[in-house]
């Protein structure tokens, strides 16, 4: 009869992957063996589980059934931010500000409201705003892609009330609006530009930038 084999069964508890390959894991250096990994057949070969796949982007479907907070534009530099068009300024003056998602939130959009009351006269003062999670692949303003192609002009003397939505069937009211939540998480900055165009400005204004939805229950980095 051949010798019993005596099999090293000591614990070694796990302190850190790093330096770790998928073949040290599984066996490919038994001294090292920590245990399985679920295997799949994708696209023709053998792939191994995807965790992100698996387990953090599933989450982002928990995120925005816990409502945290109320997004509603009346916090200002929070949800709300406010630039003032002053009395005669030049062709061409930008009014530049952004709203910032904070550390350890993450919010779910459904309107972002660009408002301003009128010039009067002939000045005219254009809106639009951007997103740092968009890439902006034909502007050089640093702050993501624009939502607008062009500012949004209302004309001469003119108001501005313009709503952009995010959600379900949002696109009936406008092809340019989106048919989901848009998702906001940590760090991303909505920028808004209102520009005064056209003629000096006949009357100091206020204009405003507001964002609409809640802060959900922050699942996913």
């Amino acid at each position: 009869m051949g010798k019993e084999r005596l099999v090293d069964k000591t614990i070694k508890p796990l302190t850190t992957l790093t330096n770790l390959t998928p073949s040290a894991v599984t066996g490919g250096i038994p001294a090292n063996q920590l245990g399985t990994l679920p295997l799949g057949y994708y696209k023709g070969a053998v792939a191994f589980w995807d965790l992100d796949k698996a387990n953090n982007q599933p989450l982002v479907q928990a995120e925005w059934q816990h409502i945290l907070g109320i997004l509603d534009g009346r916090e200002e530099d929070y949800d709300l931010q406010t630039l003032g068009i002053i009395l005669a300024e030049a062709i061409g003056t930008a009014h530049v500000a952004n709203l910032t998602v904070p550390a350890g939130e993450v919010w779910y959009i459904n309107s972002v409201l660009m408002t301003h009351p009128g010039t009067g006269g002939a000045s005219a003062v254009t809106g639009n705003w951007y997103c740092s999670l968009w890439t902006d692949r034909v502007g050089a303003l640093g702050f993501g892609q624009a939502f607008h192609a062009a500012a949004i002009n209302p004309g001469a003397g003119a108001a501005m009330a313009q709503v952009d939505d995010f959600w379900y069937t949002a696109p009936v009211l406008g092809v340019a609006n989106k048919a989901t939540m848009l998702r906001a998480p940590a760090g991303t900055v909505f920028t808004v530009v209102f520009t005064t165009q056209l003629a000096v400005a006949a009357l100091a204004i206020n204009c405003t930038l507001q964002l609409f939805g809640y802060i959900g229950k922050a699942l996913v980095a």
